[in-house]
């Protein structure tokens, strides 16, 4: 399996092959490891692993937090041995990367955005330079591609930031709205599994559509399950389970595995604001790299909501963010979308009522907003923060729904 991850911490891109539940069967003394590295998390494994230029492969044992690494692993790959505590895995040439600093509470950014795809001013559209209400993303760090869920296209982009702007190719959709196979009908959400497959959370047909990796306008997806007003959608990359958020539910749905029906994960006890409830949840994110954590947007309770990775529609979970009615004060949201999750436990959220990106810190009672927060089409202002993500440099990417654009601002204090 093929894994890609970019998160705003320490990592600027990586691509390696995942063997889970495997290590590597060491048939001479040559693949022994050449350092033992103590790691909280898989993530901070797979970091020591490419910062070091002898290594070529890394074991991380879950239960003892032991991350091994390896210089000499050619053809090892047909010797493995079955182990449920091991993950292993293989660096990809190319994928190196200089070390970048780490994200903190005193991190910030230009207050002054560039804006890498979609009008500047705010113009929606059709062609392949133009977006109309762009809401989910995923950004490829190691090609430094972005793909954007083109809401009012009825289609999923990709396109590059290296040089922007640029020209984007249709990768699912664009053949008008609809609920045929190779249709989309106002897609929201999007995300690629561990074998690079696209998943879009289709709104308008209330299902998600998994697409073949390299698809075009022409590829015909398939039906993974029907979840009523899917909005966005989370994959833990080492179990490819699926989540996704249901408005007209109230409850995230998982897909185990990524096949099956779909199983409630959170909330699914009616519209309240109890612990076991949401109330029209707008956003979810599968922390799997450091707080294997599930977090929901829990939209009509203005509040983010965190459940462990075992919960289920019995589950009551913990209130981390807002909570405090609607409002645009330090310790409210509204409208919350998007959440992402950095290795300290910090939330970035997209307050989309207040146009705003707000920095929550672990455990705190009320969050900073490092972007936005007044409304228009100026570079230092937003009109409805969908979804907001870091690139590998830790600059950030926000889609800007209501402006019709992507925009980046860039890290300026580490």
């Amino acid at each position: 399996m093929i894994i890609t991850q970019v998160v705003g911490e320490d990592i600027q891109s990586m691509i390696m092959s995942l063997m889970i539940n495997s290590k590597f069967q060491c048939a001479n003394t040559t693949c022994l490891p050449f350092i033992n590295v103590f790691t909280s998390n898989i993530m901070n494994c797979q970091v020591a692993c490419l910062t070091q230029s002898q290594c070529r492969a890394a074991t991380f044992h879950r239960s003892t937090s032991n991350c091994e690494l390896f210089d000499n692993m050619l053809n090892q790959n047909g010797n493995m041995l079955g182990d449920v505590d091991a993950i292993s895995m293989n660096v990809i040439s190319g994928t190196r990367f200089p070390s970048v600093c780490s994200l903190s509470s005193q991190s910030s950014w230009s207050q002054n955005a560039t804006t890498i795809f979609g009008s500047q001013v705010g113009t929606s559209g059709s062609n392949l330079t133009l977006l109309s209400n762009p809401i989910g993303m995923y950004y490829d760090g190691s090609n430094n591609m972005l793909f954007v869920a083109d809401n009012g296209n009825h289609r999923i982009l990709q396109f590059s930031i290296n040089n922007p702007p640029s020209i984007a190719t249709v990768i699912a959709g664009g053949n008008g709205g609809g609920c045929n196979m190779n249709q989309l009908d106002l897609p929201n959400g999007i995300d690629f599994d561990s074998s690079g497959r696209l998943y879009v959370a289709d709104f308008g047909c209330g299902q998600v559509v998994r697409f073949p990796s390299n698809s075009n306008s022409t590829t015909f997806g398939t039906l993974l399950g029907s979840v009523a007003q899917a909005v966005l959608i989370s994959i833990n990359q080492l179990t490819n389970d699926i989540y996704v958020a249901s408005t007209n539910d109230n409850a995230v749905y998982k897909f185990v595995g990524g096949s099956g029906s779909p199983v409630v994960a959170a909330g699914g006890n009616g519209n309240g604001n109890a612990l076991n409830q949401l109330s029209g949840p707008t956003g979810v994110y599968y922390d799997y790299l450091y707080t294997n954590s599930l977090y929901v947007s829990d939209n009509g309770n203005y509040r983010i909501m965190k459940y462990p990775s075992s919960s289920t529609s019995l589950t009551y979970g913990t209130v981390v963010a807002g909570g405090n009615g609607a409002g645009s004060g330090a310790n409210q949201l509204n409208n919350p979308r998007n959440i992402v999750v950095d290795s300290s436990g910090t939330l970035y959220i997209g307050d989309a009522g207040n146009n705003r990106i707000q920095r929550w810190l672990q455990n705190a009672s009320s969050g900073t907003t490092i972007v936005g927060g007044t409304r228009g089409t100026a570079s230092n202002q937003l009109d409805f923060t969908d979804t907001v993500l870091f690139d590998k440099y830790n600059n950030l990417l926000v889609s800007d729904r209501n402006n019709n654009r992507i925009q980046m601002f860039n890290l300026t204090t580490c």
